[in-house]
C-alpha cells in the first residue's frame, strides 16, 4: 500500500496542472450542462478563452453563492456566470440594488437590443426597481396536453372547451362514460392536492401573482379566493375531475394507461411522454388554457431559470460574450433543439422552419406554433422572498378546501376560503415586515 502511495503520488505531482480557467460558468441542471459542454470548444476557439462548466447541485448552489456574497468574496472564487432557477433567483435580489451580488445587465441587453426582441413580461421576472439583473433561459408557456383518442372515443372535443366551467363538465362526461365502461379510476385530468403547481398556473393566467414585484400581497384577492374553491371542487367531491400522480416516469405511466388523460404542459413537459411513452405516438393534442372570463390569458407559465454574471467577476465583457454565445447565438439554439422542446425567449427565432413543423408524435400538430402563439400572451411572473412561503401556505389551505369539499360541500365554500385566505394574509404582512433587509 506504501509504494502504491509512492508511485500515485509520484504521478500526481508530475502530471501537468489543468490549465486555469478564464470563465467559470456554474450551472444546477445536468442537460444544461451537457448542451453547454457540446458546443464550449467552439467559443473558446473564437474568443480565446478557456471556460471552466461546473455542475453545481441546486442547494449547493444557492448556499455558497449567498456566503460568497455576503463574504464579499473575490474573483478568485465566485463563479463568473451562473445559472439560477426560478424558485431561488428572489434570495438574491433581496439586498438594496447597489449590494446585489449579480451585475446589472440593462447596458449589455440594450447595446444589442435584446431587451426589445425578449418579451418584457419574462425579462420582468429576473428585475427589481427597473434594473435587470439576469437573461432568461425559457419562457414556458403553458397548454393542456390530453389522450385525444380516448376523448374522442368519449366523444369529447376539449377544443370545445373555451372556459373552465365548460371544461369541467365535458371531463365529467368523459369520466361518465369510461365507468359505464368499467373504468371506475381513469380521470379527466393530471391535478395536484399536495402542491399549489395549478393554482398557480391558473392565477398567473387571471393575472394574478399572489405577492407582487413590490412585495404586494395579493394572497387573499376576491379572485384568488374564487379560484381556489373552483379548483377544490376539481380534485375532491362529486364533481372533481382531477387525480395526482408523480414525476416525469410516473405521470407518464399514468398518461399511456389511461388513469390520467390531461395534464398541464410547458414546453418543458412536451418531451417527456415521448421520452417515457413512445407508444402514444399521434394520440395526443395540445390546446389552450380555457378561461375563467374573457380577459385573462389562454396560457400561463410555470418553471423557469435565468443566468447572470457575478459582480465581483473581473471578465464581464468576455462572461457576456459567453452568455451571448448560450443563449443568443445559432450555434446555442441548434444545441439546445437536439436536447429539449423548450421554446427560446428570442422572438426573432420564432420564424425559423423548425417552430413550424408539424410533430408526429402529437398527431401532426404544429405544437412549436400553438407555444409561440402562447409565448405572445404569456403573463408576467414575479418571485420575491417570500414567495416561497406565500406558496407553502396556499398548498396548506388547498387541503383545508379539499377536506370542506369532501365533509360539507360546495355550500359556503368560498366565504370559507376568503377567511383562511385572510389569515394567511396577515401572517405573509407580518413575515415581510420583519424580513425585511433593512430592518
Amino acid at each position: 500500500m506504501l509504494v502504491i502511495a509512492l508511485v500515485s503520488g509520484g504521478i500526481l505531482a508530475f502530471r501537468p496542472a489543468p490549465p486555469e480557467a478564464d470563465l467559470v460558468f456554474w450551472t444546477f441542471a445536468q442537460s444544461h450542462a451537457d448542451t453547454y459542454r457540446s458546443i464550449i470548444a467552439e467559443f473558446e476557439k473564437q474568443t480565446g478563452k478557456k471556460v471552466d462548466i461546473q455542475l453545481v447541485a441546486p442547494r449547493a448552489e444557492n448556499t455558497r453563492l449567498e456566503s460568497m456574497f455576503m463574504s464579499g468574496q473575490s474573483d478568485r472564487v465566485l463563479p463568473d456566470v451562473v445559472e439560477i432557477e426560478i424558485t431561488n433567483v428572489a434570495r438574491f435580489l433581496r439586498p438594496p440594488l447597489k449590494e446585489v451580488g449579480l451585475l446589472p445587465l440593462n447596458d449589455y441587453l440594450q447595446q444589442g437590443r435584446w431587451d426589445q426582441k425578449i418579451p418584457a413580461t419574462r425579462l420582468a421576472t429576473w428585475t427589481k426597481d427597473n434594473v435587470i439583473f439576469g437573461l432568461p433561459h425559457d419562457l414556458h408557456p403553458v397548454t393542456i396536453a390530453y389522450r385525444q383518442d380516448l376523448f374522442q372515443e368519449a366523444g369529447i372535443n376539449l377544443e370545445d372547451a373555451k372556459t373552465w366551467p365548460q371544461f369541467q363538465q365535458m371531463c365529467l362526461q368523459f369520466q361518465n362514460y369510461w365507468r359505464a365502461k368499467g373504468y371506475p379510476t381513469r380521470h379527466a385530468m393530471e391535478l395536484s392536492r399536495s402542491t399549489a403547481d395549478s393554482l398557480i398556473i391558473m392565477l398567473l393566467q387571471r393575472g394574478l401573482n399572489v405577492i407582487d414585484q413590490h412585495e404586494k400581497i395579493h394572497i387573499n384577492d376576491p379572485i384568488v379566493a374564487q379560484t381556489l374553491a373552483f379548483y377544490a371542487q376539481l380534485v375532491a367531491g362529486q364533481n372533481a375531475i382531477g387525480a395526482q400522480s408523480g414525476n416525469s416516469g410516473i405521470w407518464t405511466t399514468d398518461l399511456l394507461q389511461g388513469n390520467l388523460c390531461a395534464f398541464f404542459c410547458p414546453d418543458w413537459r412536451a418531451s417527456d411522454p415521448r421520452d417515457f411513452a413512445p407508444q402514444l405516438a399521434g394520440k395526443l393534442r395540445m390546446i389552450p388554457l380555457p378561461k375563467f372570463e374573457s380577459a385573462d390569458s389562454p396560457t400561463s407559465t410555470w418553471g423557469g431559470t435565468m443566468i447572470a454574471i457575478t459582480r465581483n467577476s473581473r471578465h464581464h465583457d468576455d462572461a457576456w460574450k459567453l452568455i451571448e454565445f448560450l443563449y443568443l447565438s445559432r450555434s446555442g439554439l441548434d444545441a439546445r433543439l437536439k436536447v429539449t422542446d423548450i421554446l427560446p425567449p428570442l422572438m426573432t427565432w420564432w420564424n425559423l422552419p423548425i417552430f413550424h413543423r408539424e410533430d408526429p408524435y402529437y398527431g401532426g400538430q404544429k405544437i412549436e406554433e400553438l407555444y409561440i402563439q402562447m409565448a405572445a400572451q404569456l403573463p408576467a411572473r414575479y418571485v420575491t422572498p417570500f414567495t416561497a412561503v406565500a406558496e407553502s401556505a396556499l398548498t396548506i389551505v388547498i387541503g383545508r378546501a379539499t377536506r370542506y369539499v369532501e365533509n360539507y360541500g360546495t355550500a359556503g365554500l368560498e366565504a370559507q376560503c376568503q377567511q383562511w385566505l385572510d389569515f394567511v394574509a396577515a401572517d405573509l404582512n407580518r413575515r415581510i415586515q420583519h424580513g425585511r433587509f433593512d430592518n
